[in-house]
C-alpha cells in the first residue's frame, strides 16, 4: 500500500491500476485509506475523480468503505456539484452511494438538491437513477415530498415513463403519492397514453396504470407487478 502514497490520484484513473486500488478498499481496513481520500480532496480534485470512468469507482467504493468522519470532506465537495453530478453518467454514482451510505444530514441535504432541482435531473439519463436511489434510500415522509416535486410539472412523469430506467421510478412516485395526488398523476399519465404507446418503457408503465385504474392492483404493489 505505501507504494501507492503519493500516487493514488494517477493510479485511480489508469485502467489497470484502478483495479488493484478498488483491492486496497476492499481488503484494507478502513483508517488506512485516509491517504486515498486525502489525495482526491488535494488541488480540489474530488469533482474530477468522481466523473472519470475509472475514479468514479474508487470514489463510490470509499463512501461505502470509509467512517463518516473520513469522507466528511469529500461529501461536502460531491454536495457543492450535486445537480451536475446528477446528470453526469459517472458521476451519478457518486451521488447514489452518497443518498445511501451518507450520513442522515448528508443524505438530507441530498435530498433536498434533488427534491428543488428535479425537473433538470429526472430530464437527464442518469439523474433518472439518482432519483430512484432517493426513493429507495430515503424515509416515508421525504419520499411523499420528493413525489410531489415531480408531479409538480404535469409534464415530468410521463417524460420519466418513457426513459430507460424511468418505469421504476414513476411507479417509486405513484407509491408515494397519497390517494388524491395518486389520481392527478394518473390523469396526466393518461393524457400522455398516445405518447407512451410509442414508447418501449411507456407501455410498461401504461400496463401497470391500466391493472390499477381497474382495480385490480394496489398503488404499493406498482413495484411488484413487473414494470
Amino acid at each position: 500500500v505505501k507504494e501507492f502514497h503519493g500516487h493514488a490520484v494517477r493510479a485511480m484513473r489508469c485502467p489497470h491500476a484502478n483495479h488493484v486500488m478498488q483491492k486496497i478498499i476492499s481488503t484494507m481496513p478502513a483508517p488506512s485509506l485516509q491517504f486515498i481520500v486525502d489525495e482526491i480532496m488535494q488541488d480540489g480534485f474530488a469533482k474530477k475523480i468522481a466523473t472519470h470512468r475509472y475514479g468514479g469507482r474508487i470514489v463510490q467504493q470509499l463512501l461505502a468503505k470509509c467512517e463518516a468522519a473520513q469522507t466528511r470532506d469529500l461529501a461536502e465537495a460531491l454536495l457543492q456539484d450535486a445537480v451536475a453530478l446528477c446528470c453526469h453518467f459517472f458521476g451519478s454514482y457518486a451521488i447514489q452511494h452518497l443518498l445511501e451510505f451518507g450520513t442522515a444530514d448528508q443524505q438530507y441535504r441530498c435530498l433536498r438538491i434533488i427534491e428543488q432541482n428535479v425537473g433538470s435531473i429526472a430530464r437527464s439519463p442518469s439523474g433518472v437513477g439518482v432519483v430512484g436511489a432517493a426513493m429507495q434510500h430515503t424515509s416515508s415522509l421525504d419520499r411523499i415530498w420528493l413525489a410531489r416535486a415531480v408531479v409538480q410539472d404535469p409534464k415530468l412523469l410521463p417524460h420519466l415513463a418513457q426513459a430507460r430506467h424511468g418505469p421504476g421510478v414513476v411507479l417509486q412516485v405513484m407509491a408515494a403519492l397519497p390517494e388524491r395526488e395518486r389520481a392527478r398523476a394518473c390523469q396526466s399519465l393518461a393524457e400522455a397514453a398516445a405518447k407512451l404507446r410509442t414508447s418501449r418503457y411507456g407501455k410498461k408503465v401504461l400496463a401497470c396504470l391500466e391493472e390499477y385504474r381497474s382495480g385490480s392492483a394496489e398503488a404499493g404493489g406498482f413495484c411488484a407487478m413487473g414494470c
